[in-house]
């Protein structure tokens, strides 16, 4: 039980990281003009940010198998992501989405390895 409590909350605090670099994204593209790549682009490495900070979190919470729930984290933080924008667009996402959930899980991966 602990174990899910702490990835809550390390999920939490990605959501609220991934909200915060959404709100400078949102900044800059109205003091600069930005194509839509770009900010497909932008938004791609801010998904991949959030999960890497939070598996980071979530795997110096837990401290053992740091890899593994860096793993669980990624895969969690994007289905979220996925389920989220699936019912506000009432269907799946257009992008790329095993691209995104590859390099969510990869960056969960790489921040429970990195994790002090």
């Amino acid at each position: 039980m602990d174990y899910i409590r702490k990835m809550v909350k390390s999920l939490i605090a990605g959501y609220v990281i991934t909200l915060l670099m959404l709100g400078l994204l949102t900044y800059l593209m109205k003091k600069f003009i930005l194509d839509e790549k770009a900010v497909d682009n932008i938004i791609f490495g801010i998904y991949v940010a959030g999960s890497f900070t939070g598996a980071m979190l979530s795997a110096w919470m837990i401290k053992r198998r740091r890899v593994a729930a860096g793993i669980i984290y990624g895969a969690v933080y994007i289905t979220v992501l996925l389920v989220i924008a699936a019912i506000m667009k009432k269907q799946a996402p257009d992008s790329n989405i095993a691209m995104s959930v590859a390099a969510c899980v990869a960056a969960g991966a790489f921040g429970g390895f990195f994790s002090p």
